[in-house]
């Protein structure tokens, strides 16, 4: 499937965001949000990843989209999302431009609430990883999340929804965000805003 720039997918998935119902949780749990960002690469629009440090406390060592715990003074989600990516891969929040907000996925160990941010850069980044968070970043081709998308089971448990990208084994509540972001681009490109 050959996928417009990174530009015009971040206008289509705007229409696309904002004609569904996101599902927000209501459950009780601690409230964290991550980014999306999506920039192009030669042209094709990729996806940045990143890869926890093995000294953290929590989700050491997995691969995870940039974010964090919210905190009082981020006011929005969409600011704690802003605020951890610049913390951990030096993005700054000027960069992003904010396309919408994907499903809420709850975290199955730590009790998280995670509130993924779709975000546009305009440009390739370059990250400056926190050493103390992050132990790799990962671009990653849209194109190939999708493809792997379209080879899972359409109601995958938790042991059948991985993404192996990079090396690496994509798992968890960021392979649970990767779907849902897959579902939302493939009808956005369908619908064509």
């Amino acid at each position: 499937m050959e996928l417009p720039s990174a530009a015009e997918l971040a206008a289509r998935l705007t229409g696309a965001l904002e004609r569904r119902t996101r599902a927000v949780s209501r459950d009780p749990g601690r409230r964290a949000a991550v980014l999306l960002p999506i920039f192009d690469v030669d042209g094709h629009p990729h996806v940045l990843l990143t890869k926890r440090a093995e000294t953290l406390p929590l989700h050491r060592g997995q691969v995870s989209l940039p974010g964090g715990r919210w905190e009082e003074e981020d006011g929005s989600l969409t600011t704690t999302a802003l605020r951890e990516t610049h913390e951990e891969v030096g993005i700054p929040p000027s960069a992003v431009q904010v396309v919408g907000l994907l499903d809420d996925v709850n975290t199955m160990v730590t009790g998280y609430i995670v509130t993924p941010v779709v975000g546009l850069l305009a440009e390739r980044p370059v990250p400056v990883p926190n050493p103390a968070e992050i132990g790799r970043v990962m671009e990653v081709s849209l194109g190939e999340i999708l493809a792997i998308d379209a080879t899972l089971p359409d109601r995958a448990g938790v042991p059948e929804l991985r993404y192996p990208v990079g090396g690496e084994d994509v798992w968890g509540a960021t392979a649970r965000i990767l779907r849902g972001f897959a579902q939302v681009t493939r009808d956005a490109l369908r619908t064509g805003s």
